[in-house]
């Protein structure tokens, strides 16, 4: 609370030191008008009705240039004035009437003033983030990155306050069509005092993503995050190995480098298109089915990248024992290991010396829109056949990529987004993805064959979810767990429905209450206290699960028949 309001107040100061200077001038202009007013009606002498003479005292003098400069206007008072009082009240009525036009002008002047008027939203903003009743993350940078995680948390129910110190940008994210109205502080999220604006310390903040096109911004955020409120995580944006060491360096939870993650989704994609396909059905809400792409075994790969997008590709192919050749307008530190060609792609004769009519794919990865999508038209005219692979670099030129029909389209801030999706909304997704880095083709095939046999003829749109085997989460299963009728993975994937048919959920992940993984259990495997599990298939299906778990009649009732079947 008291953090509350020392912001409140530093807040409200800084208003007051923005609107006193301004009005300085105006209110010295009304206090001397006044004063010379009101000295003038004292000093001349009135006429009393019997002829005496007498003298407003300073109250009444007040008290009708009072009501004569704000047009009230209650006569001569207590007596008719002289000639002398009528001249003086002429003037009194002139520049008061001046000095209270420059006064409310200048007034007006201030509250438009857009520094002013955007202080005051800064500080309303403060105050709903105060206010706040739910649970919230902070994302500094409302960039490609920012923008898209905050949508795919959005469509989880989860809810975010905003740092970026672009007006645009800002005011484009109030814009956004969100289910909630999103917070938006503008100011650099590299300051403290931002930080605690957004709400870091409050117990609601669930974490800080630190999602800024600059490094060492990104490491001043992480920094004053861990000083400020050392509970909440920092998922931060590098992109360079000195500053990931950096970052890591301090325990910074998640550290994502868009280059290294490029890098291992191609590498993924040729090598293990079915895991590729599953992983981004996962990670982003806006992929709902799986489409895997044919990739051929056979044939090299052309690189046409630059920097250090074409290092971190060519150590990941190096690894993978991909063949490629790299085009790139200088020489990698990789080239004696490599086959390259000097140039960027974008002519026929660069792209035939990359022997491209012999190639399986291309990948146009250069730090220029226009280039990548040239590349990628001369490699088509010269192989129809080719897989092509294309960078985006700046959100603008998303309609052309998207018209482009090319087979896969890497957007940096949609990588970095689904990374930290992934970490964010279901604990067990990204375990599940650091054992789907390692699992062989067949078993992911496995995977994606037995949810297609559950769902039959349908294609609904595909989503994932988590439970948990506790009081919480499943209170009608709890009773028989550890029990003679101990119940298996297969008897929590059956609508609880009067048929009892098999529900179109399939488990990716089991993890035990002591720490074990068990990637793609078995169905007869045995559930037991605390079990954890991540859950895949048709969306909606959440609804029927959770109905059945939660009542213990629902449940007996399922078990009961699934026993006498097997019997």
């Amino acid at each position: 609370m008291e953090s509350t309001h020392r912001t409140r107040s530093r807040i409200r100061g800084a208003a007051m030191w923005l609107l006193l200077p301004r009005l300085r001038a105006p209110l010295i202009a009304l206090i001397v008008t006044y004063s010379v007013s009101i000295l003038g009606l004292v000093l001349i002498p009135g006429q009393a009705p019997n002829g005496g003479v007498y003298y407003l005292s300073f109250l009444d003098a007040f008290f009708v240039v009072s009501y004569t400069a704000t047009t009230i206007g209650f006569g001569e008072i207590p007596h008719p004035f002289t000639a002398q009082q009528k001249l003086w009240m002429l003037f009194v009525m002139y520049s008061t009437v001046i000095a209270w036009l420059y006064a409310i002008g200048s007034v007006l002047s201030v509250i438009s003033d857009p520094g002013f008027r955007r202080l005051r939203v800064y500080q309303r903003t403060v105050g709903r983030i105060k206010a706040q009743k739910q649970p919230f993350w902070i994302v500094c940078g409302y960039g490609g990155a920012g923008n898209q995680v905050i949508r795919f948390m959005d469509q989880s129910g989860i809810r975010s306050v905003m740092i970026d110190s672009n007006q645009t940008r800002a005011d484009t994210a109030k814009l956004s069509d969100m289910a909630y109205d999103l917070d938006v502080l503008v100011g650099d999220a590299s300051e403290p005092q931002t930080l605690v604006d957004a709400g870091v310390r409050s117990a609601l903040c669930r974490g800080v993503l630190a999602l800024t096109d600059h490094n060492q911004t990104n490491l001043t955020i992480a920094t004053n995050t861990r000083i400020l409120a050392p509970r909440v995580p920092v998922h931060a944006r590098s992109e360079s190995d000195a500053n990931t060491r950096n970052l890591r360096s301090f325990n910074t939870e998640v550290v994502i480098d868009p280059y290294r993650v490029a890098a291992r989704s191609l590498t993924q994609l040729i090598r293990k298109p079915r895991a590729f396909a599953l992983y981004h059905e996962l990670v982003d809400p806006d992929f709902n089915q799986i489409e895997i792409l044919d990739v051929p075994d056979s044939g090299h790969w052309i690189v046409c990248a630059g920097d250090r997008l074409a290092d971190t590709i060519s150590e990941a192919f190096l690894r993978a024992e991909i063949p490629f050749c790299l085009v790139s307008p200088e020489v990698s530190v990789t080239a004696d290991s490599i086959t390259w060609v000097q140039g960027l792609g974008t002519e026929a004769n660069t792209l035939r010396q990359a022997r491209i009519t012999e190639a399986a794919g291309i990948i146009a990865g250069t730090n220029d829109d226009g280039d990548n999508l040239s590349i990628l038209l001369t490699a088509q005219t010269e192989n129809e056949r080719l897989i092509t692979v294309a960078r985006r670099n700046k959100s603008t030129s998303e309609p052309v990529f998207r018209q482009g029909n090319f087979h896969y389209v890497l957007r940096e801030g949609r990588i970095i987004a689904q990374e930290m999706y992934a970490r964010i909304t279901t604990p067990l997704l990204h375990q599940f993805i650091g054992q789907l880095e390692v699992m062989p083709e067949a078993l992911v095939q496995g995977i994606i064959e037995n949810l297609n046999l559950r769902l039959g003829n349908q294609s609904p749109e595909l989503a994932h979810f988590d439970i948990s085997l506790d009081a919480e989460d499943a209170p009608g299963v709890l009773p028989f767990l550890n029990t003679a009728r101990a119940p298996k993975v297969a008897d929590l994937l059956v609508d609880p429905g009067v048929d009892h048919l098999n529900m179109p959920l399939i488990c990716l992940l089991l993890a035990r209450f002591n720490g074990d993984l068990v990637p793609f259990p078995g169905e007869d495997l045995l559930l037991a206290d605390n079990d954890q599990m991540l859950l895949w298939g048709a969306a909606g299906s959440h609804h029927r699960l959770h109905l059945l778990i939660r009542r213990v009649d629902l449940f007996e009732s399922v078990l009961s028949s699934r026993r006498k079947t097997a019997g």
